[in-house]
């Protein structure tokens, strides 16, 4: 009897790691932070590989990267922001000449469109916005494996009444310098644009960046994001 249940113990843990294994081999941003939906998953190292940033400048250099350091909830960028319950940021702590917390990135934990200063946050959903002296808005996705991974995922703006639009970028972390491995451009008011990239390499503990730079100005530079990260 004891060689069985011991067996019987065994077969259970390799289950287990099985279906460890098979959960950890795709990463979903917007599934991953409303794991529970509630703002408990949604934290720096959301499913032990999401954080959240932003840069000191313009330039996409790792070294000028930090985490967003305060937890709005609701989510409180500016004076005038509408705070809706269910709605939460992580974003700077610091304050820009008119008066707003950016970069940030947020989430609608909610199963509704929430509307906050005519912005329309799609239902359990991320965004991001870049700060106003060029600071970047960054997800990034720290690699748990050694392999190749497919990325997938989109980028869209979701406040079309004012700006000129925004930059978005996915870049990978290398010894020599940050790699950029597709950027696009989208004008205010422009549809979603999305990307697909296969048979990228990676290490443990090597770094993605899913970017939102403003373009001129940083006016109504909401953006709405999500990613997917297969292992091939």
């Amino acid at each position: 009897m004891k060689t069985i249940a011991n067996q019987l113990s065994l077969c259970i843990v390799l289950c287990a790691l099985v279906a460890t294994s098979k959960a950890q081999s795709t990463w979903k941003l917007s599934r991953d932070v409303l794991l529970t939906s509630n703002e408990i998953s949604f934290n720096q190292g959301s499913n032990g590989a999401w954080y959240f940033m932003q840069s000191s400048s313009s330039k996409h250099d790792p070294k000028t990267y930090k985490f967003l350091s305060e937890y709005s909830a609701p989510c409180n960028s500016n004076p005038i922001e509408v705070l809706i319950p269910g709605v939460d940021c992580w974003l700077n702590s610091k304050v820009d000449p008119v008066g707003n917390n950016a970069p940030l990135v947020g989430v609608n934990f909610t199963y509704h469109t929430q509307f906050s200063n005519n912005v329309g946050i799609p239902p359990r959903s991320v965004w991001m916005h870049p700060g106003y002296f060029g600071e970047l808005a960054i997800v990034a996705w720290k690699s748990p494996i050694t392999g190749t991974v497919t990325i997938s995922g989109f980028f869209s703006d979701i406040d079309p009444n004012c700006g000129d639009g925004i930059i978005w970028s996915v870049d990978k972390s290398t010894l020599q310098a940050n790699q950029t491995l597709t950027t696009g451009t989208i004008a205010n008011g422009g549809s979603p644009q999305s990307y697909s990239l296969s048979g990228i390499s990676i290490s443990t503990g090597q770094l993605l960046y899913f970017i939102v730079d403003r373009n001129q100005e940083y006016s109504c530079d909401s953006t709405g994001v999500d990613v997917t990260i297969k292992s091939d």
